[in-house]
């Protein structure tokens, strides 16, 4: 079996995994009415800010508190990814198959990728209630979206990473977003660091930080090769962890 066609047969199977029980749904459902009435708001708010563009008024804050509500969304996607695979001990049928560290990591970020997709999928009605508003400015559509699935994508890695170290669905859900959390906090704690040099590095090595540039309408370099290496740094920490399994 080849590696791309291993690959594939975990994804189909996560995938089914996950559309077939109600927590996607439930997640889905959650997401879009908590989103929409947000997004209502701004835009019923933004009539009264004539300084202000549909931009700074509705997009900013709306992707902003997306990604904000991702971070609570990703541990509870990704909780059962490892963590269930262990306790029952149905990982080891995997291993069995020839399946490597890595097919397994990386099919399950795809699977729990293709969930996100689907719930960003509701909010694809904004850009459209903007248009019949007058909105025209559609790179700031398109990169908060691309910072929106990159940020999502760096919360994933993380959380199966937890699942990885755990067979307790809640206290994987609780590790990864906790490890989040406390990441996203470094913003806050390079403001207050008199060292700029110090506060500079904490800065980058921060989700938010590069995310801020994307909803902007800035497309760097530097941002995009911290995502990946971000990600592929802790899709690196779970292939050890499984690795020393000692099932």
């Amino acid at each position: 079996m080849s590696w791309f066609k291993g690959l594939q047969l975990i994804v189909k199977k996560e995938l089914k995994d996950y559309f077939t029980t109600p927590l996607v749904y439930i997640l889905t459902a959650i997401f879009s009415l908590t989103v929409g009435w947000l997004f209502f708001n701004y835009l019923v708010a933004a009539k009264q800010l004539t300084q202000q563009t549909l931009s700074q008024a509705v997009l900013l804050p709306i992707f902003g508190n997306m990604n904000f509500i991702f971070l609570f969304l990703a541990p509870l996607i990704t909780m059962r990814s490892i963590s269930e695979e262990r306790k029952l001990h149905t990982i080891e049928i995997l291993f069995l198959s020839d399946l490597s560290e890595w097919q397994i990591v990386i099919g399950k970020f795809l699977s729990s990728f293709g969930v996100v997709l689907f719930m960003l999928l509701t909010t694809m009605i904004f850009p459209i209630i903007l248009t019949l508003s007058g909105y025209s400015d559609w790179g700031i559509v398109f990169t908060s979206y691309l910072g929106i699935l990159f940020s999502v994508a760096c919360y994933l890695s993380v959380g199966i990473f937890a699942s990885s170290l755990t067979e307790n669905q809640i206290i994987s859900a609780l590790l990864s977003f906790g490890l989040l959390l406390g990441m996203m906090l470094l913003v806050l704690t390079a403001q207050v660091i008199d060292n700029q040099i110090v506060s500079q590095i904490i800065k980058y090595i921060s989700i938010t930080s590069h995310y801020e540039y994307f909803v902007h309408g800035s497309l760097v370099s530097f941002s995009f090769i911290f995502f990946l290496s971000f990600i592929g740094f802790f899709h690196y920490l779970t292939t050890i962890s499984l690795k020393s399994r000692t099932w």
